[in-house]
């Protein structure tokens, strides 16, 4: 019985195989090969799940911390630590953006077109100047991202000339009104195309900003903090501020002994060492020179002002208008299609002479805007030339409002300290 079941199951299958063959040849299987692709799961990078309050809170705490390391702690070390902590998260996490050092710009268009300005933005320029008002610069020490970065590269320091010092230290000022007048006039953000280390942050710059990031590195290996000296516009609005501080930084929590040793540690030049009071005759010719300043503060503000006005037009070349007109006069018949200038303003419909009345107006505008950033810059120069005149008298080693970034290194040479 099994065996004739099998028999009838095998002749079966061989009647129907070839129908399953006909089928196949009638009916082939269907072809997938349309060039479409499966998307691959993608996932937000992790610094974008990171919120804007949650930025302004760091900084916040941040700054909180370097406060209380640079007054209570007075620990070099734990400042050095902060400095690295904040350089990795506002640095390299956060691709050094937004940052409060260009975050000037920001405010300076809200203010200057009326126009709104983002919360957070408000906040990362507020804060370390607050910071500042109160206890000085521990922004520079340990929370900015620049300034640890170059801290780092800090090997054997020298002292700059004074009279070179003082000549360097009119750049920031000279970057803050240029950047300030490129801002609001359109011409883009000076400032943050002009940052050294945005190279090292984003770490997809081109070669020309790495390599300019790499040369103020080394200039950092014997000239402290270089960016920060020497050409920060951020730095001018938080000296103005430390001037002011409530609490300024203290070298030592104890009595000064006058030791020298901060003075001998300190790789930007920060620390006041003590001078004894003036003769009659010395005031009398301090006095005389501060006469001769004061008289000479119009003038000098005048003269900034003229070289503003006539560097303008030269400033101005950088605005989309000034380059439109400039390509429409150096760009023959042939060659106006290599422009992309030209065929964007060929699209607009305008004429030549609409362009070039843009551009004139532009000029006049970043002539303005140069000559008031020049009255500004001479202004501060008299200030610091009168200043040079006061009738100082310091009994004991003190660090400079100024020019103190709260970096801690004084803290760990002060014998004092370690009581």
């Amino acid at each position: 019985m099994i065996q004739i079941l099998i028999k009838r199951l095998s002749g079966l299958t061989v009647w129907l195989f070839p129908l399953g063959a006909a089928a196949n040849s009638r009916f082939p299987r269907p072809q997938f090969d349309s060039g479409h692709t499966v998307p691959q799961a993608t996932h937000p990078a992790f610094e974008a799940l990171v919120p804007a309050w949650a930025d302004v809170l760091i900084l916040a705490v941040a700054l909180g911390i370097s406060v209380w390391l640079v007054r209570r702690v007075r620990s070099r070390r734990w400042i050095l630590a902060l400095s690295v902590a904040c350089l990795a998260w506002f640095g390299f996490v956060k691709h050094g953006c937004i940052c409060p050092v260009g975050s000037v710009q920001n405010v300076a268009v809200a203010a200057w077109s009326g126009g709104g300005l983002p919360w957070f933005v408000a906040a990362l320029f507020a804060l370390p100047l607050l910071t500042a008002l109160l206890f000085g610069r521990v922004f520079c020490g340990a929370v900015c991202p620049l300034g640890a970065l170059q801290d780092l590269f800090i090997v054997k320091p020298q002292r700059m000339p004074r009279a070179l010092d003082a000549v360097l230290r009119l750049i920031p000022l000279v970057v803050l009104s240029v950047g300030l007048v490129y801002a609001v006039n359109g011409a883009g953000y000076l400032i943050c195309r002009a940052d050294p280390f945005v190279g090292f942050f984003r770490r997809s710059a081109p070669l020309p900003m790495l390599l300019t990031g790499m040369a103020v590195l080394l200039v950092g290996l014997v000239v402290a903090r270089p960016y920060c000296r020497y050409f920060c516009p951020y730095g001018v609005l938080l000296e103005g501020c430390a001037r002011l501080a409530w609490k300024r930084v203290d070298v030592t929590g104890r009595d000064c002994i006058n030791c020298r040793l901060c003075a001998g540690t300190c790789p930007v030049d920060a620390i006041a060492v003590p001078r004894a009071a003036l003769s009659d005759a010395a005031r009398v010719r301090q006095f005389r020179r501060f006469v001769v300043m004061l008289a000479l503060v119009p003038l000098l503000i005048a003269g900034c002002a003229g070289a503003g006005w006539l560097s303008g037009a030269f400033v101005a070349k950088a605005h989309p208008d000034v380059v439109l007109v400039n390509r429409l006069t150096a760009a023959t018949a042939a060659d106006e299609d290599l422009y992309p200038e030209i065929e964007a303003f060929k699209r607009t419909g305008q004429s030549r002479a609409w362009a070039e009345a843009r551009a004139a107006d532009t000029v006049e505008r970043f002539r303005k805007g140069c000559a008031g950033a020049g009255a500004f810059i001479g202004l501060v120069m008299a200030l610091r030339l009168l200043g040079l005149t006061r009738l100082q008298r310091r009994s004991l080693h003190e660090a400079d409002r100024l020019r103190c970034v709260a970096c801690g290194r004084c803290f760990a040479a002060c014998p004092k300290n370690r009581e």
